[in-house]
């Protein structure tokens, strides 16, 4: 139950902040050839947040460039994204480009990519 909950959950904010986006696979710098470009719809965060909470739990999300992605794992389960891949932001004035610098792949609910400016 609780599991069917967390689906929707993740369904609605996804329907709400996800926004479509390129995956360019990358190898040393260069188009990687082993696997395809695909188009999908992840939430995108990019630029300074503002610092949320109070006190000791105040935290402060300072992006002076890229950002962060996250990407629903359950509707993008055979999506192999890593370090050095490209993200473009086809809904964004000018298509945005950035690098994939990291992906924690920790969370079975999301893959979580921090981003840089290209």
């Amino acid at each position: 139950m609780i599991e069917d909950l967390a689906g929707l959950l993740r369904g609605a904010v996804d329907e709400v902040f996800a926004e479509p986006l390129r995956h360019l696979p990358m190898a040393a710098g260069v188009p990687d050839t082993g696997r395809s470009p695909r188009e999908i719809a992840a939430t995108l965060r990019s630029g300074e947040r503002a610092a949320t909470g109070a006190g000791r739990q105040r935290r402060t999300d300072q992006w002076a460039d890229g950002g962060e992605l996250r990407i629903d794992r359950e509707v993008f389960a055979d999506l192999d994204i890593r370090q050095g891949d490209r993200i473009a932001a086809l809904a964004r004035a000018g298509q945005p480009m950035f690098e994939v610098m990291s992906v924690d792949a920790r969370s079975h609910l999301r893959l979580i990519c921090r981003l840089g400016d290209i």
